[in-house]
């Protein structure tokens, strides 16, 4: 028995737009091992820190001899960059993991990382190397 080319057609086009629904559905998440389904990208909560908060980081790190040097190959092209809360860090400017002790303090940190650069100490999102912090880096936070 043969089937009409027609049919099998019908019924390829329809199988695919039924796999291609399915997988819009779940387009964007990631599938853990009990079904649960959770964003691909997630975001990190938004960072409220006091200036009290502020001033422990900026202790914190001090002391840190990891200020971004203009002068190397890799950051010599971040020289014009003004820092500016919602900016992207430039190419070639790595953030760094704050210190353990400082995320032990305040545990909201945990997954923000730091860069010091033009006398700012700069908190930045981990996962989308934005700023979304920044302060003085010699100068007390009152």
């Amino acid at each position: 028995m043969r089937v009409p080319i027609a049919i099998v057609a019908l019924g390829i086009v329809i199988g695919g737009a039924t796999i291609s629904s399915a997988q819009q559905s779940i387009k964007g998440a990631v599938e853990l091992s009990g079904g649960t389904n959770v964003p691909a990208s997630p975001s990190l909560p938004r960072l409220n820190l006091t200036n009290e908060q502020r001033e422990q980081v900026r202790k914190a790190v001090l002391t840190e001899h990891n200020e971004v040097q203009f002068r190397l190959k890799s950051t010599k092209a971040a020289k014009d960059f003004t820092p500016a809360i919602g900016e992207k860090l430039p190419k070639g400017v790595k953030a760094q993991a704050l210190p353990i002790p400082i995320r032990s303090q305040i545990p909201e940190l945990r997954d923000y990382w730091y860069v010091k650069m033009k006398d700012q100490v700069l908190i930045v999102n981990g996962m989308t190397n934005k700023i979304v912090d920044m302060f003085s880096e010699t100068q007390p936070i009152s």
